[in-house]
């Protein structure tokens, strides 16, 4: 990762993704906008072109792509506020926060792609639970950690983790604090 990406990571407390990694991330939003496409060609035939042969009015076009339209709104909000980085105040040393790592590893099955001083991003694969998997990233700066889990984005567009996302963040913190109060691992 490099670090001028991770510098702005901590100053907007939001996922920095690749180019690529974006286009997966919100491909929902165009999907669900592909029928309102459609009826938007309808509807210059209708207006504009004055040569349209199809059966429904332009009423009728114009209601049944609200929904979709809505529905992609509300996706694209949602997708962008899952970038959000959550922010937790806590001291802990390198080795504490190692410890935690290797932890949560072991109890996700994670594969690690990046752990350096300050960054750490893994993946968990996908299972039988029906999610892709998902991208855990955390950033770490002085007194807090910036952390985040959103489904992979180097794999097929998902809008469910099925639960996962929440699980990989509470695996880490239960991990963390663990370490922190010197709990051995179960």
């Amino acid at each position: 990762m490099k670090q001028e990406w991770i510098n702005i990571m901590k100053s907007t407390k939001r996922l920095k993704l690749t180019f690529g990694q974006t286009i997966t991330h919100y491909m929902v939003v165009p999907f669900l906008l592909f029928i309102p496409g459609l009826m938007a060609k309808s509807l210059f035939e209708i207006f504009v072109t004055e040569n349209y042969s199809g059966v429904r009015s332009a009423d009728e076009l114009l209601t049944a792509s609200i929904p979709f339209l809505v529905l992609s709104i509300a996706f694209a909000f949602i997708q962008y506020r899952r970038l959000d980085l959550k922010e937790i105040k806590v001291n802990y040393t390198d080795d504490q926060f190692q410890k935690a790592v290797r932890r949560t590893v072991e109890n996700l099955n994670l594969r690690i792609e990046n752990n350096q001083h300050d960054f750490f991003c893994a993946y968990r694969s996908s299972n039988w639970t029906g999610s892709w998997g998902e991208m855990i990233t955390i950033v770490k700066d002085k007194d807090r950690l910036l952390i985040n889990s959103i489904c992979d984005p180097d794999r097929m567009s998902s809008v469910v983790s099925y639960g996962w996302n929440r699980r990989n963040l509470r695996t880490f913190l239960t991990n963390l604090n663990e370490t922190i109060q010197y709990i051995p691992s179960k």
